[in-house]
């Protein structure tokens, strides 16, 4: 099988990550976060994995169908630069800018695991581990988001390599072993840096491949034949997909787990794969055109959203609950005037920054 890289459905379902994630981060943390329903509420963070599932579908698969063309790594990535570079390095800027600027302390731009040098290296989430904390460099435009982007450079370093030196039988046996190790690696990355749950094993590259390379298994067992859209494959993995789900939405409520990732990695495969899948409700579901509209600016909104956390309580929060509002009813609006606002500098962004670079592809 061979993907085209522009499926309409793909689109969905990065609409889809992006709202997860937006609807997780514009929770009022500081005042839910002790509630028993705000850790099922707040599981939208989730979707930075169905990001991490999708994009090892989608560079796996353009890997593969590229090799034996010419300029193999030169075109791959030539395409990856116009499509992260431009807006990843202007959110570096407006961080610049804040620091100089607005809080006028030019000495944060090379404070140590918060320097702004990590972000421009690509390697915010190596900074994250280090530090053992979210880095930080100004209240006013946030980075630390970014150490998702970090891993998928990372991946993006050593994979070419991999799909070109591997037959698609013995990479699917890579896949298959990396999903398995996620579990162990995250277990070992704590016990070096010696805290439970630790930001290295939430952050690091490798602690993160289950995703990614949940995806690339899809990519490679459907052009293998090993996946069709009938048949009994059909119903495996959609059975894969609920039996993971029901087992996470448990973990969620019931408690944390190393598994959990591994888990997560193999829901969102089956989910991928369903999305695919013209007769399924989920490939239905995808298509919905305001969901791969969503999903057109989905780089963006992510970048966004987490910048201007800090603006966005000043300018929407605050004045609500000035009001004398319900927290239930601030926070309702919070979620809409937030999303509003992210969508608002998504769609310039797509028109000044990311589009006239995407032209070029």
């Amino acid at each position: 099988m061979s993907t085209p890289i522009r499926i309409p459905a793909l689109d969905g379902v990065r609409g889809l990550a992006a709202l997860m994630v937006l609807f997780c981060h514009f929770w009022f943390w500081d005042v839910w976060k002790d509630r028993w329903w705000y850790e099922l509420a707040h599981s939208g963070w989730l979707g930075v994995d169905l990001f991490f599932v999708l994009s090892g579908f989608l560079i796996t698969g353009i890997l593969i169908d590229s090799k034996g063309q010419g300029n193999y790594f030169g075109r791959f990535y030539r395409r990856r630069v116009l499509r992260i570079f431009p807006l990843y390095y202007f959110s570096i800027l407006l961080s610049l800018f804040a620091i100089l600027v607005i809080d006028r302390q030019p000495e944060r731009i090379f404070a140590g695991y918060d320097s702004l040098g990590w972000y421009v290296t690509f390697l915010p989430n190596v900074a994250t581990a280090l530090k053992g904390g979210w880095p930080w460099q100004t209240n006013w435009v946030g980075l630390a988001h970014l150490w998702s982007l970090a891993v998928e450079e990372q991946f993006y370093l050593v994979w070419p390599l991999v799909v070109l030196l591997l037959p698609k039988r013995g990479l699917a046996v890579l896949c298959g072993i990396l999903i398995v190790a996620g579990y162990y690696f995250r277990i070992w990355t704590d016990e070096v840096f010696q805290k439970q749950w630790s930001e290295a094993s939430y952050v690091l590259p490798y602690c993160r491949m289950d995703g990614l390379a949940a995806g690339s298994l899809l990519a490679v067992a459907m052009r293998l034949g090993w996946l069709t859209f009938r048949g009994w494959q059909h119903e495996l993995v959609r059975d894969l997909a609920f039996t993971s789900g029901m087992t996470m939405l448990y973990i969620l409520v019931a408690g944390n787990s190393h598994w959990r990732g591994t888990l997560v990695a193999l829901m969102f495969m089956g989910f991928v794969y369903l999305a695919l899948s013209p007769a399924s409700h989920v490939h239905r579901w995808c298509q919905a055109g305001w969901l791969r509209h969503i999903g057109k600016y989905s780089y963006a909104l992510y970048v966004f959203h987490q910048m201007f956390i800090i603006l966005y309580w000043k300018v929407f929060r605050e004045p609500l609950e000035a009001l004398g509002w319900s927290l239930p009813a601030v926070q309702a609006v919070y979620h809409i005037l937030a999303f509003a606002a992210t969508y608002g500098l998504a769609r310039l962004s797509w028109r000044f920054i990311e589009k006239p670079f995407l032209d070029r592809k």
